[in-house]
């Protein structure tokens, strides 16, 4: 099944841009509370859509910009299924695009369970409070039925800056992404790299607008694809697709 964001990005043609790289995110229904977050803090909606962005007293100018500018970038709240990758040659992305329709409507959609304000390393991210073997179970599938369409790792998300361990080097090597199968885990990324004293502040000027969402949890409902045309352009949606078994 498609959503009313699909089908308007299909129209406005956005299937049909020359895209370099491609991503598997899930990104908030549209229309639900978590959704109306992102669209207020980023200032941007996953489809694009360009609106006032967050206002509070103490994060303004600069300061308000820079927690910003990284997350941003991929056009508002998602947790990552598959980071971005090029397609390796003979693939193309209506084939992609047929595989993750397909995919969704084989796969059950998955409770988050209550989630928390939390840091991962400089970011400030929503993750569950409770390991959620479901959720890690589908990342797994993701990688099992979207590697083949993937280029190898030479093409991966630049990883300058993180350290990695051994495991994690291989994992690197063999899927282009340290986060996947045991060392996935699920999250929503709010913001780019912070020092502490800027995550704490942040994290107390979102908290109120995030303490209802956060204990009711989010259903993992959908899978959407998004579409990279290179530079510093967001990623754009192309299709988000209900998980329907």
């Amino acid at each position: 099944m498609l959503d009313r964001a699909q089908l308007d990005n299909e129209l406005n043609g956005a299937h049909q841009a020359n895209f370099v790289r491609y991503a598997i995110y899930y990104t908030p229904l549209p229309g639900s509370p978590l959704a109306a977050f992102g669209r207020s803090w980023f200032g941007r909606a996953n489809d694009g859509a360009t609106l006032q962005a967050f206002s509070d007293p103490g994060l303004t100018g600069a300061t308000a910009a820079k927690p910003l500018a990284r997350s941003s970038r991929y056009s508002g709240l998602h947790a990552v299924f598959k980071a971005p990758f090029c397609l390796r040659d003979g693939m193309g992305p209506d084939a992609l695009k047929a595989r993750l329709i397909s995919f969704a409507a084989r796969r059950k959609r998955v409770e988050t369970g209550p989630l928390t304000l939390a840091r991962a390393g400089r970011y400030l991210v929503l993750r569950p409070i409770q390991p959620t073997p479901a959720l890690d179970w589908l990342a797994a599938q993701c990688v099992a039925a979207f590697d083949s369409f993937a280029e190898p790792a030479a093409c991966a998300t630049d990883q300058a800056g993180v350290t990695l361990n051994d495991h994690q080097r291989l994992l690197l090597k063999s899927f282009g992404d340290p986060h996947v199968l045991s060392e996935y885990r699920f999250y929503i990324t709010l913001t780019g790299p912070l020092d502490p004293a800027h995550l704490e502040r942040i994290s107390q000027a979102l908290w109120p607008m995030l303490e209802e969402i956060c204990a009711s949890g989010v259903t993992v409902d959908g899978l959407s694809l998004f579409g990279e045309t290179g530079g510093r352009a967001p990623l754009r949606l192309i299709g988000r697709y209900r998980l329907g078994a």
